[in-house]
């Protein structure tokens, strides 16, 4: 819930951050400006947020229809199921002028104990083995597991997995299982762009900032 508290002219006494109570009389007249100011910004920035929203919703809604309809054609023409859903897509309008491109990622949850356990079995391998295949195992491990974020790097991870089949060492192939049983699926987030055609005919995207909706 918001807290946000915008004092005007008609307020005798106006309150700081630190809840001391100020007599407008003593209020800097730059404050006053910085107050109406910061609440004009506000309520814009509100409304452009509330309107970022529904437009997401609104392309959710139409990927979801196309996402449909290319199942649909794809099915008279061959007979067969397309399964579409994941990845990218990209369409067009009729005289190619706009050009609109989705992306569903799935956001990846780790256990934390497993992948714990995992580490420790890597660290084992990495400790008891020598050579050059070694060393690169040994940097997606750091990168994977001890990066600036101190979070686990699900690229790096899948990265590490793609040895699986090339590593016949016990405790690696037990601390891929552990990965493996570790992933699961938080959420899938829509990314979606669009873009006009201009003059020259290149593609301007259209600036939607959508990454914190």
């Amino acid at each position: 819930m918001s807290t946000v508290k915008i004092f005007t002219n008609k307020d005798a006494v106006w309150v700081n951050a630190a809840g001391d109570a100020v007599p407008i009389k003593f209020v800097p007249k730059p404050d006053k400006t910085k107050e109406t100011l910061a609440e004009k910004i506000h309520k814009q920035a509100l409304a452009v947020e509330d309107s970022l929203i529904k437009l997401h919703a609104f392309m959710s809604d139409a990927f979801a229809k196309v996402n449909e309809l290319i199942k649909e054609e794809y099915s008279i023409k061959n007979g067969k199921e397309k399964k579409v859903g994941k990845g990218s897509l990209t369409w067009f309008s009729f005289d190619r002028s706009i050009k609109v491109e989705a992306d569903i990622n799935e956001i990846i949850k780790w256990d934390s104990a497993l992948m714990t356990e995992a580490l420790e079995l890597l660290n084992q391998y990495i400790g008891s083995n020598i050579g050059e295949n070694n060393e690169l195992i040994k940097g997606l491990v750091m990168d994977a597991f001890s990066n600036s974020k101190n979070m686990i790097d699900s690229r790096k991870i899948f990265q590490l997995l793609k040895y699986e089949t090339k590593i016949k060492n016990a405790k690696f192939l037990k601390a891929c299982e552990l990965i493996k049983q570790a992933q699961s699926i938080d959420k899938t987030k829509l990314y979606m762009r669009v873009w006009e055609k201009s003059e020259n005919g290149e593609y301007r995207n259209i600036n939607l900032n959508f990454s914190s909706i």
